[in-house]
């Protein structure tokens, strides 16, 4: 699930999971009702939060985890194992014994996937679960979460700013605007949009709300985008003209306004495609079914 940041991608997940109810329409897990059956449904749902406030700072890592499987009514001995074995998966068992509040953020995430993962969930959401891992990390991540849900034979839901990542993913994707889903179409259908595009997602530190400007005015800039906001970092989508070469001028200009940027990775603009897919959705033409647009304003 892609979106621009605020369109509803999260309140969408917690819904999902029971932490919301929904205004109107239905929701159905595993054929339960999340209004009606709220229990049944929460106990088939492994959710990967966007933050860590739900973890006991003050506890290690193994410890978060066993009070988190107990509170699900796992057994102590059968808890052990699968904590071991994820913590394993995720190369946190050497960090096991450390306080979570002493983790990077990178390794708060990994746990995060970790708990999630403890009931071996039948609908697994994951929340920009890898934003802040690094790439061999992520990964594993991707590696342990595939083999899991094939295991229960279950379904993944992953909102997430990277195209890319969505592609790798998914066989389907949906783009949400304006709180509804204005693009609803196969993994295969997206990738056909992406491949001349060249962008990249920058994550920084300290950056305001009035210097955004100054950034796409930067010569082969063709816009920046604030696509999240969390934990101190905002991560920017930049979409270019001419691939990497306004790279280091655009990292200067960055700097120049006092910002700190704190990682880099190439990526395909967001926002292009979403125009290019609204663009071909407009123009009535459609292939072979694989895409079926909704344009924003229209209910879903």
């Amino acid at each position: 699930m892609l979106g621009a940041n605020g369109v509803g991608k999260t309140t969408l997940l917690k819904m999902v999971a029971t932490l919301l109810l929904p205004d109107q329409g239905r929701i159905h897990v595993d054929g339960y009702d999340v209004e009606q059956e709220p229990r049944r449904a929460r106990e088939r749902v492994g959710y990967v939060l966007a933050d860590e406030r739900s973890f006991h700072w003050r506890l290690n890592a193994e410890n978060n985890l066993l009070f988190f499987a107990r509170l699900d009514g796992m057994d102590v001995p059968s808890a052990k194992r699968r904590i071991a074995f994820l913590l394993e998966r995720l190369d946190l068992m050497s960090a096991r014994e450390r306080p979570f509040g002493q983790y990077s953020t990178g390794m708060k995430h990994r746990l995060a996937v970790a708990r999630a993962l403890l009931m071996r969930p039948r609908v697994l959401l994951m929340d920009e679960p890898t934003r802040s891992i690094d790439r061999g990390h992520a990964a594993e991540v991707w590696r342990l979460v595939r083999e899991e849900i094939e295991e229960v034979e279950g379904c993944l839901v992953v909102v997430t700013h990277q195209v890319q990542e969505a592609l790798g993913l998914c066989n389907r994707v949906s783009i949400l605007a304006d709180g509804s889903i204005a693009i609803d179409t196969s993994a295969d259908s997206l990738g056909r949009f992406t491949s001349d595009l060249d962008g990249f997602t920058v994550s920084v530190r300290g950056l305001a709300a009035s210097d955004m400007e100054t950034l796409r005015d930067c010569e082969g800039i063709c816009d920046v985008r604030l696509a999240s906001h969390m934990a101190g970092e905002q991560v920017l989508e930049v979409w270019t003209a001419n691939g990497e070469e306004p790279l280091a001028s655009f990292l200067n200009a960055v700097t120049s306004t006092g910002a700190t940027v704190c990682s880099l990775q190439r990526a395909t603009p967001l926002q292009g495609v979403i125009e290019r897919l609204i663009a071909h959705g407009s123009n009535g033409t459609a292939e072979n079914g694989h895409y079926e647009p909704v344009l924003p304003g229209a209910t879903s």
